[in-house]
């Protein structure tokens, strides 16, 4: 079907598109922000982002640099890679928990699901 003149599958990879440019994931890496137009998109936030490996990631950015990022799971512990700006860290994610991260990619705060 076609709204306006855009097709439901450019609507789809449009989407897909804006989400890559704000996460990049594999089942073991996350990259966070590797595409963001900071001179357009100076400040923003998006919450519920899924990502490969069966992690939720909300994040956001402040004059164009990570802020802050929480990641978690529903499907099963996870070893992660994650990568922000050059610098790299490994996690483990315990399913039902959520880990939040500063922009240094420290983890400062660790919950259990609501």
């Amino acid at each position: 079907m076609i709204w306006g003149g855009v097709s439901r599958e450019t609507l789809q990879l449009f989407s897909a598109a804006i989400a890559e440019m704000l996460v990049q994931s594999t089942p073991k890496d996350m990259y966070f922000l590797p595409a963001l137009p900071r001179d357009k998109w100076p400040n923003g936030c998006f919450k519920g982002l899924k990502a490969r490996g069966g992690v939720t990631v909300n994040l956001c950015w402040k004059r164009g640099d990570l802020h802050e990022v929480g990641l978690w799971s529903t499907e099963g512990d996870s070893e992660l890679r994650l990568h922000y700006r050059g610098r790299t860290v490994s996690t483990n994610l315990m399913s039902g928990h959520v880990y939040t991260f500063d922009n240094s990619l420290t983890c400062i705060q660790t919950n259990p699901l609501p």
